[in-house]
């Protein structure tokens, strides 16, 4: 850029300075302001968010009792059909126990007398005397 002793770039700065404000200004005037909010609309917001959570929480909980009442059923399907089909390898059953005999022990006729005879006196006390 040349500068010339005229000055010629103080008027294009200031030009484009000015060109700026007038565009920034310009942006401003175009947006389109929001209308303040009533009393009414703060109160329905409030209404209609509350709404919501009810209606979320209302939906868990019906959800959740669903799924438990679905699991009961199925829970109880799946007894009944292991149940069912409890024997399928085609095995006999195992054999029940015999009837228990009725033992009446013999009467004893055998005298009793020790299994082991006691040992004999060997003692040198009689040989000291």
């Amino acid at each position: 850029m040349i500068i010339t002793p005229s000055g010629t770039k103080r008027v294009r700065t200031h030009f484009m300075v000015g060109a700026l404000v007038l565009f920034c200004l310009g942006m401003a005037a175009c947006v389109k302001k929001s209308a303040a909010k009533t009393r009414e609309d703060v109160i329905q917001e409030k209404v209609t968010e509350r709404l919501n959570i009810w209606k979320r929480d209302w939906e868990k909980k019906c959800t959740k009792d669903i799924m438990e009442r679905a699991t009961a059923i199925v829970d109880s399907t799946i007894l009944v059909n292991a149940r069912l089909n409890r024997d399928t390898s085609g095995l006999p059953r195992m054999p029940q126990r015999p009837e228990q005999l009725k033992f009446t022990a013999p009467a004893d006729s055998v005298p009793v007398r020790p299994l082991l005879r006691p040992p004999a006196d060997t003692s040198v006390s009689g040989l000291r005397q």
